[in-house]
């Protein structure tokens, strides 16, 4: 059978002429399949379930713009198990709170919704009210919101940009299913620190947060004692996030956390930062000094096997403050016990000599059986330099190794040049089998005492 084609659509009803071709019959099956694979509409063969699944992962203002498009998906957005309310996006026109879009989005979302709808799993709250144009949540609204989440299963709440968070706190701390719990409700790094609340002194008695393992939070001026006994309350607890600002001594004890992280961003006075965590498997301590001296940080933690240390803005000793280098020497000790070693140091340059600031003069280096990978940033002039080779020396387990020279630096790089001519860093793995041996041995036959 042959396919016959007119060569001008206006002669379809002529005579079959010159201007007319003609084509096999396997030409048009081919071009109707590419044309098929073209337009065939793949979002409809997916499960409901799955489609529920990729609506989770936006905001809940922008799956429900998803509504619109079909019938199937008027009311898919509704079964999400992620419920993500964002205050900022509302209209900057809305004063009043009765009719912002915030409100009716919240009401849709959460509020009228029934356990046969689908539980909820995750709820975020952004709530960065900064600008005069939106309107203050009620505390009650708030309160609403969480308690039908809690009714819903809720395991995952993260709550940002909250100025006086302590209204709902009992209500937060009472929703017994939560798995995680993030209020991260202020600060980055360039604000000033005393938009930060207070911790309150009502909280440890109304907790019921059993099953809790993963919590976030920002503590000014906290009462040791008081935050203490909140993880004491806490037995499930493994992950720790802390935004600390603190004087004199804080002491920090926890019997369940496997993982801690600290963000120092202001250290007001602060003298010793003392950590009593025996099941401590990974630490992150980053601290950012702003003309203070730095803390001394001692540590029980037996089975530590991952620390990374981000110090910033160290000093050698003047009249704003003395003692970093013996801080942080202070804090090599104890963590040597780990297996891998992250460290991103940065002193500060406004002194035209270099200071090491890795090891304390005229003490012993410290001994790290276990440590078998060891990444650093850093300035290496000749001080530090000379440090790490020592720290090489006292590793006899290392498997890599990771040296980068901070860029831009004030001080260049004491680093042996590669066979490229490049001395910014130095990256050397399986060193335990004997691979990049000759490299390895080249770096450490260097002056490895330290003076």
């Amino acid at each position: 059978m042959l396919y016959i084609y007119e060569s001008n659509k206006n002669l379809a009803r002529t005579k079959v002429n010159s201007n007319l071709f003609v084509m096999d019959d396997s030409s048009r099956p081919v071009r109707r399949q590419r044309a098929g694979r073209q337009q065939a509409d793949l979002l409809s063969n997916l499960s409901d379930d799955l489609l529920v699944t990729i609506l989770s992962f936006l905001p809940t203002r922008i799956a429900a713009l998803t509504s619109v498009l079909c019938r199937r998906f008027r009311h898919l957005w509704k079964a999400s198990p992620s419920v993500h309310l964002d205050l900022t996006a509302d209209s900057a026109r809305v004063i009043n709170f009765e009719n912002s879009r915030f409100l009716a989005m919240a009401t849709r979302a959460l509020l009228s919704r029934q356990l046969s709808d689908g539980p909820v799993l995750s709820l975020r709250l952004d709530l960065n009210n900064s600008s005069l144009l939106l309107p203050d949540l009620p505390g009650s609204f708030l309160c609403s919101l969480l308690i039908k989440a809690r009714s819903l299963g809720l395991l995952h709440l993260t709550i940002v940009s909250m100025k006086n968070i302590q209204p709902i706190l009992p209500t937060i701390f009472s929703i017994h299913s939560l798995l995680s719990l993030h209020l991260t409700n202020v600060i980055p790094s360039f604000r000033v620190p005393n938009v930060i609340p207070p911790t309150p002194s009502t909280v440890c008695s109304v907790v019921t947060l059993t099953q809790l393992q993963s919590l976030s939070l920002a503590l000014k001026a906290a009462d040791s004692a008081e935050f203490n006994q909140l993880l004491s309350q806490l037995p499930s607890l493994q992950h720790l996030k802390l935004w600390l600002i603190f004087s004199g001594v804080f002491p920090l004890s926890s019997q369940t956390i496997r993982k801690l992280e600290l963000d120092t961003i202001f250290i007001h006075q602060a003298e010793l930062l003392a950590l009593s965590t025996p099941s401590l498997e990974i630490l992150h301590l980053k601290i950012t000094q702003h003309y203070q001296r730095l803390p001394h940080i001692e540590g029980d933690m037996p089975f530590l096997r991952k620390a990374t240390i981000i110090l910033h803005g160290l000093h050698k000793g003047d009249r704003f403050c003395t003692g970093d280098v013996v801080a942080v020497a202070h804090l090599l000790n104890c963590v040597s016990i780990t297996q891998e070693l992250n460290l991103d140091i940065m002193e500060t340059q406004n002194g035209k000599y270099p200071f090491p600031v890795l090891l304390e003069p005229g003490k012993e280096v410290p001994n790290f059986p276990n440590l078998k990978h060891l990444d650093a940033n850093m300035y290496f002039h000749k001080y530090n330099f000379e440090s790490i080779i020592a720290l090489l020396h006292h590793s006899p387990a290392l498997e890599s190794l990771k040296l980068v020279h901070k860029a831009p630096a004030y001080w260049r790089s004491k680093l042996p040049r590669n066979a490229a001519g490049n001395n910014k860093y130095i990256h050397l793995t399986n060193l335990h089998l004997g691979q990049n041996s000759k490299e390895f041995m080249k770096l450490v036959s260097k002056k490895g005492t330290h003076k």
